[in-house]
Parts: structure tokens; C-alpha cells; sequence
């Protein structure tokens, strides 16, 4: 089994601060200083974010565009924030090719997931949908996967600290994801998070769960090659 192998049981080794993590969270922060100053008409955000609408008239490059917008400040910190301290590791250990691979691709089959959500149920999930949250639950995903009993420190409600390994924290992340897609407008919405794109959430977990078990777990990682 892939977590079976000697480098899953492993901490993730400290990579490189220039990294393809590094220059992802820099082009997210430039993206979003563009978004910003201008995209000031809503016409204009429409062309790049994702929305059933836009990718049904052939906006495909939606798919795309609309992981480096976000919806403010606090939005993109959080992204950028969980893309740093996770994604570093999963490159380090998988490569900067395939990491790419897994990060786009998680974003992309999330975003499809999130048009396919607002297509059925148009009320719900029918609107625009803007950041690099599905990519990063992707490598949230991968992380947990690879380094399933990696200590992790999280702040609970952004202030209290605990302690949990990686794999609780895909738990949990599943969790919240399930209720916010099974009762988006209920009493627990806001606890949840009001207007999160859920369905993308699923789809990039998903994708980074499938790419990490199914495809990475044909090769070793950069460490085991060069050795």
C-alpha cells in the first residue's frame, strides 16, 4: 500500500524557499493586486471568474482564471497561507512537475465540480465562484496522504491552537465540506462558511486524493530517485 512505503512515514523534508509553492503564492498576490485595480466593473470579473454561464458560452479559460481571484484580502492570505505550509512538502517530495499537475488539475476538476453543483441546483451554488481553494484542498489532500500522521498545529476559530496529524485535519476538512454542500442554506451556514464554493472544495480534495494514491503511488519521490 502507497502508505505503507518508508518515505510516506517520513516528516516531509524543508524544500527551498524558491520553490514552485513560493511562486505560486506570488502570483496569486499579483493576480489578486491586478483584480484589484482593474477589474473594477463587474462585467470585466465576470470574464475571468467561473460561473456555469460563462463556461457554457465557451469561457474555458475560467477554469483557470478564476483560482488566481479572490473575493478579498482575508481570502487570499488564508489560500496562500495553507498553499505555503503545505504544498512546500508535497513539492519537495513529489517533484515540481508533478506537483503542477496535481495543483492545477485539482483545480480545474474542482471548478468543473462546482459548475456541474450549479447547474443542477442553480439557487445554491449557480453563482460566480472566485479562488485557489479547490487547487489548495487538493494539496491539503495530497499532504494528508503522504504524511498522514504528520503533527500539525492549527488554529481553531483562527485563535485557538491544536494539535492534531494531518489525516485528522482531511477528516475534518471532508466533514465541513459534506454539511456545507448537504445544507448550504441552513442555520449551520455560516459556521460553515458563508459562500464557499463547497462543491470545488470536494472536487480538489477529490482530484488530490486520486492523483496522490493512484498516479504518485507508480513513482518514487525525487529523494528515493537520486539516491
Amino acid at each position: 500500500m502507497l502508505s505503507e512505503r518508508a518515505y510516506m512515514q517520513e516528516a516531509p523534508r524543508r524544500p527551498p524557499w524558491l520553490s514552485a509553492t513560493t511562486v505560486l503564492v506570488a502570483l496569486n498576490i499579483i493576480a489578486y493586486l491586478f483584480q484589484s485595480h482593474f477589474l473594477n466593473d463587474p462585467a470585466d470579473e465576470a470574464f475571468f471568474a467561473l460561473s456555469p454561464w460563462g463556461l457554457l458560452h465557451g469561457y474555458v479559460w475560467q477554469l483557470v482564471t478564476y483560482q488566481f481571484m479572490h473575493a478579498g484580502w482575508l481570502h487570499l492570505l488564508l489560500n496562500c497561507w495553507a498553499l505555503f505550509v503545505f504544498g512546500r512538502g508535497v513539492e519537495w517530495t513529489v517533484g515540481k512537475a508533478r506537483f503542477l499537475v496535481l495543483y492545477f488539475a485539482s483545480g480545474i476538476i474542482g471548478g468543473l465540480l462546482q459548475v456541474l453543483a450549479g447547474l443542477v441546483w442553480p439557487h445554491y451554488f449557480g453563482g460566480m465562484s472566485v479562488g485557489a481553494s479547490a487547487a489548495v484542498f487538493g494539496v491539503v489532500a495530497s499532504f494528508a496522504t503522504l504524511f498522514p500522521d504528520q503533527q500539525l498545529v492549527m488554529l481553531l476559530f483562527y485563535v485557538v491552537p491544536v494539535r492534531m496529524r494531518a489525516r485528522s485535519l482531511l477528516w475534518i476538512v471532508l466533514a465541513i465540506t459534506a454539511l456545507g454542500l448537504s445544507f448550504p442554506h441552513s442555520a449551520l451556514a455560516p459556521l460553515l462558511g458563508g459562500n464557499v464554493a463547497h462543491a470545488a472544495h470536494l472536487g480538489g480534495i477529490l482530484t488530490g486524493l486520486a492523483f496522490t494514491r493512484f498516479f504518485l503511488g507508480r513513482f518514487a519521490p525525487q529523494s528515493e530517485v537520486m539516491s
